[in-house]
């Protein structure tokens, strides 16, 4: 793995130029760098963008297509079709329940309305202060701790009532 502090390679004069201001552009220069073809670096820019900003905004999937060399429509279809890339703000914790089978059959909707009720949101939506985004999701693949809930590198399982409030005093 290269090292992420070394400075980006030489450009290609042949590649379209790098539309990311410093130090996010050369960062990404060295993740482009890492494979034969540009497009092929679009998962890794896209994720890193996201970590940067927040978000993908349409001007970032445009800059995204100049900088990789392939039309808007790609990566609107990449971004469109990973559930992590966000096209709009989120809340600072994306708090992702899961609400399949295994999940529904002991308590996951109770475990939603529950956190709505305590968020003050609907599904999808962000808290008023900005913390937390609810978002039901179709299996995160812990079934052995249904229902469950993820935020980040976050897990909690068996939740209930009072599960639901000690998960979000742990996201603030």
């Amino acid at each position: 793995m290269s090292d992420p502090a070394a400075p980006p390679p030489p450009p290609d004069p042949s590649s379209p130029p790098n539309p990311f201001p410093a130090p996010l552009g050369p960062e990404l220069d060295r993740i482009v760098a890492r494979y034969p073809k540009r497009a092929a670096a679009m998962l890794p820019v896209l994720t890193r963008l996201q970590a940067a900003r927040g978000f993908l905004s349409e001007e970032t999937v445009e800059q995204v297509a100049g900088y990789l060399d392939v039309t808007p429509a790609h990566v609107h279809g990449v971004v469109s079709f990973y559930s992590m890339y966000d096209r709009g703000p989120v809340g600072r914790h994306k708090l992702y329940v899961c609400r399949t089978l295994s999940c529904r059959l002991r308590g996951a909707e109770e475990v939603i309305r529950s956190l709505e009720s305590e968020l003050g949101v609907a599904r999808g939506g962000t808290s008023a202060d900005g913390r937390v985004t609810l978002v039901p999701f179709e299996c995160l693949g812990l079934c052995d701790m249904a229902p469950c809930a993820v935020a980040g590198e976050r897990r909690w399982g068996n939740l209930d009532a009072a599960g639901v409030r000690r998960m979000l005093e742990d996201l603030k």
